[in-house]
């Protein structure tokens, strides 16, 4: 088995919404993970072994992993919207902000001929990415990178950030923007969306350190519409259901 590997993120990213696929998500958490483990927050750009980058997004059985890090790359570059966002460099909140995680992407050779991913991280997520508070621990290897879909890693960073928690309660409608699915697509519907959010518990409970994560169902969640989701049954702990909403309404943003 291979050796644990840690990052810890913001929870502006875990508890946040964004659109990046799969391996977008792998390439973030891939970049996070270079960033902490060089203390690179200060320089300008970084370069990634090829090999290394390869390795961390579980992409070593992937023949075509040259354009999967390529088009994840591409993601990274792409603008995010943020909705009550609160600026770490001037401390402004704005009600609208657009940035991107990645200024630059590119590959180059080395002085010893060995392949290099460059990336040069905007400085807003720079300033995210430290750590200094509010974050949670995730085990990029063996688990993060290691789901199948982009729903299933979103959850487990979702529901490890309330690991000390015996359940949650999450609204149809905030998972919906939580997994950022369209308005308009089949999950729209309660019923619609049940069957996929099990799928992926079920994964998580399987493949991660959440084994006992799992959807509780009742005509009365169904009646209101609710995803509560068991976390850590042996915890006492539980969430205020107002504060639960208030954290959830701050937190759900395009990220």
């Amino acid at each position: 088995m291979k050796k644990k590997i840690t990052i810890h993120k913001k929870n502006t990213f875990v508890r946040g919404t964004d659109d990046y696929s799969t391996m977008g998500k792998r390439a973030l958490n891939t970049v996070y993970w270079a960033m902490q483990k060089h203390v690179r927050y200060k320089d300008d750009s970084m370069g990634i072994k090829f090999a290394t980058m390869r390795e961390k997004m579980n992409l070593e059985s992937d023949q075509r992993y040259v354009e999967t890090i390529k088009d994840a790359l591409r993601e990274l570059r792409q603008p995010l919207e943020l909705n009550n966002f609160t600026h770490p460099i001037d401390g402004r909140k704005y009600q609208w902000f657009s940035c991107s995680v990645l200024d630059e992407a590119g590959f180059h050779k080395d002085e010893k001929g060995e392949w290099i991913v460059h990336v040069k991280v905007s400085n807003i997520i720079k300033y995210a990415m430290q750590i200094k508070g509010g974050f949670t621990p995730l085990e990029l290897i063996p688990y993060a990178n290691k789901f199948r879909t982009k729903y299933a890693m979103k959850l487990y960073e979702y529901l490890r950030s309330f690991a000390g928690l015996a359940y949650i309660n999450i609204s149809h409608k905030h998972m919906m923007k939580l997994l950022s699915l369209d308005e308009k697509s089949t999950y729209k519907y309660y019923a619609k969306l049940l069957p996929l959010v099990e799928r992926q518990l079920r994964e998580i409970a399987k493949k991660s350190d959440l084994p006992e994560v799992k959807l509780i169902k009742s005509k009365t969640l169904a009646k209101e519409k609710m995803f509560k989701i068991i976390i850590n049954p042996k915890s006492q702990k539980t969430v205020d259901k107002i504060e639960a909403k208030t954290a959830l309404d701050n937190l759900i943003k395009r990220f």
